[in-house]
């Protein structure tokens, strides 16, 4: 996760004119942990380590439980109070919906609540095959497998050239 937020985070750099991001996290405490606000992106590679320093300090304290549907509701939500050419809503999680009860339907449509934001679920972890299990109750393009980090660039260059086909 801290490798991914880095890759956005550089990737973004020197684009803050044109790219407006935020970065929430979620787990047991809270749906929406802030870690960069909307136009206050990290200025530096210093400022960039502390955003992963904080995130990794959250994980090892944070409560167990799973904020990911509020999440999802939240951001897509969120997201287009500002007026903008194009919409995106990025959720990195564990695809470990099963042991909080949560049923992939429930995240297929928060995921597709607002046709003006492309929302995708990425699952960088499984039990056995949980992800994919997943991925046949979300709506089609909506959901992502990567149990590969080193992948990760590809699959968002796959969202980003579809987003751009349409």
């Amino acid at each position: 996760m801290l490798e991914t937020t880095m890759m956005v985070m550089e990737a973004f750099a020197g684009f803050e004119a044109k790219v407006e991001y935020a970065i929430m996290g979620h787990s047991g405490d809270a749906p929406a942990i802030p870690f960069v606000a909307f136009n206050e992106p990290p200025a530096d590679r210093k400022q960039r380590l502390q955003v992963l320093q904080k995130m990794l300090a959250h994980s090892q304290y944070c409560s167990s439980g799973d904020h990911t549907v509020h999440a999802i509701h939240d951001a897509v939500r969120s997201v287009t109070n500002a007026d903008g050419d194009e919409y995106f809503v990025f959720v990195v999680s564990d695809a470990n919906l099963d042991r909080y009860g949560i049923h992939p339907k429930v995240l297929g449509r928060e995921l597709a609540a607002d046709s003006r934001v492309n929302a995708h679920a990425i699952f960088i972890a499984s039990f056995a095959d949980e992800a994919t299990r997943i991925l046949s109750h979300l709506p089609p393009g909506h959901g992502h497998v990567c149990l590969d980090t080193s992948d990760l660039p590809r699959v968002f260059k796959r969202i980003f050239t579809s987003s751009l086909q349409k």
